[in-house]
């Protein structure tokens, strides 16, 4: 089942496009990785979808109905939501700030709380002004999971949390997601998208980007080379169409290719490589080609 849905959402400030376009969904039982450089529009969809920005066009479907003005204050009922920049009141204590938060949702679920915030550490009794960053977060990640939503909405949740909290909300959201929640994680953090996320969607400047290497049996392969490194790059692009992408390091190549083990395996018999490393394909290298300038390793007479 969708929980959400977004179609064709566009955003101006001004006359300046922040997002276009901006496609998606969400369905139950899944962790979405929402993933893009700062400035590339994760923040203004969230908040966009969330309805503290207007859209310019398109539409915004949550538990199955189109989002309104006069029906948002009942679907938001069923959602939490981490903001990017955690604000609360500074003179308000802990336990003062959940308890407001608490009348907002007839399914805030009080022993869930307590259990929260004894796994989470959370010092009920200081002030918020008096938290570090990490446990203003906590705050945020708490409020956002007493009443038991259906759909989870993070932006950049782990920014302040230590290695250990970390994990804890790893966990967390695992067994969140093992019960049916469906969540939409936007992160930075490469490393955490990797374990947790069962799909990614990649947004740069303002639009939804595909990964041309993000395809069934893609493989990275790092190849060492004694020397004549241009001539073996000449000889891939020449007999191998299922190369990709191509990068030439210090001591060799680094290939991205759809496998085709037999195939490639009498390639090397006939090359003299110092070393072969063959991989699956991380976020990273998908951040890499999607993020990072293409550099050219072909010459012009080629």
């Amino acid at each position: 089942m969708l929980l959400l849905k977004t179609v064709g959402l566009t955003k101006y400030y001004g006359k300046k496009l922040a997002i276009e376009n901006i496609s998606f969904s969400v369905s139950e039982g899944e962790i979405v990785g929402f993933v893009g450089p700062n400035g590339a529009g994760k923040t203004t969809t969230i908040r966009t979808i969330m309805g503290f920005l207007n859209p310019n066009d398109g539409l915004i479907e949550i538990f199955g109905q189109r989002v309104t003005k006069r029906n948002f204050k009942d679907i938001v009922k069923n959602i939490g939501y981490v903001p990017g920049e955690v604000n609360y009141y500074d003179d308000e204590r802990v336990e003062t700030i959940l308890r407001f938060y608490k009348s907002f949702y007839s399914n805030f679920d009080d022993e869930y709380c307590e259990e929260l915030c004894r796994k989470f550490d959370l010092p009920l009794r200081k002030k918020f002004e008096e938290l570090s960053s990490g446990n203003k977060k906590k705050v945020a990640i708490i409020q956002s999971l007493a009443h038991k939503p259906k759909l989870i909405i993070m932006d950049e949740p782990t920014n302040g949390l230590d290695p250990f909290v970390q994990r804890l909300l790893y966990t967390t959201l695992e067994e969140l997601r093992d019960k049916g929640v469906g969540i939409l994680l936007s992160s930075h953090i490469l490393s955490e998208v990797q374990r947790l996320c069962d799909r990614v969607i990649f947004i740069k400047e303002g639009h939804i980007v595909e990964p041309k290497r993000f395809e069934p049996n893609m493989k990275k392969i790092i190849l060492k080379v004694a020397d004549n490194a241009v001539e073996v790059i000449k000889w891939l692009l020449n007999d191998f169409p299922e190369i990709t992408d191509l990068h030439q390091i210090d001591d060799g190549l680094i290939l991205y290719m759809k496998w085709n083990t037999e195939r490639f395996k009498k390639f090397i018999q006939n090359i003299n490589f110092e070393d072969i490393t063959i991989e699956d394909l991380s976020i990273e290298d998908i951040f890499e080609e999607l993020y990072q300038p293409t550099i050219k390793v072909v010459d012009d007479t080629f």
